[in-house]
């Protein structure tokens, strides 16, 4: 894992959910799930790649109407594949970046 990645995905998704979530409870649920792993990942104590479905809240985006902020949907992909251990060959072959 790399942690300066890490911290820095948990920090963008922060300062958004911060942002965001006054003026929707669709947002401020989503930080109030994730809230716990930013700490973590924002102090430097997540030092295990998490299994994908323990990542709380993808159904928001999924199932939820915050797919109309694509910046948040992002973020939360970005703090997401870093918290699972970083992007795999896959997905940087399927980006074009090997």
């Amino acid at each position: 894992m790399d942690q300066q990645r890490l911290q820095a995905s948990a920090a963008e998704l922060g300062q958004l959910l911060a942002r965001l979530a006054p003026g929707d409870t669709e947002v401020a649920d989503l930080r109030g799930a994730v809230e716990p792993l930013l700490a973590l990942a924002g102090s430097g104590a997540l030092a295990a790649p998490l299994p994908w479905g323990d990542i709380p809240g993808g159904r928001y985006f999924m199932e939820g109407g915050l797919r109309r902020y694509p910046g948040l949907e992002q973020a939360f992909a970005r703090f997401r594949i870093e918290a699972t251990g970083g992007e795999s060959p896959a997905l940087r072959k399927l980006r074009g970046e090997i």
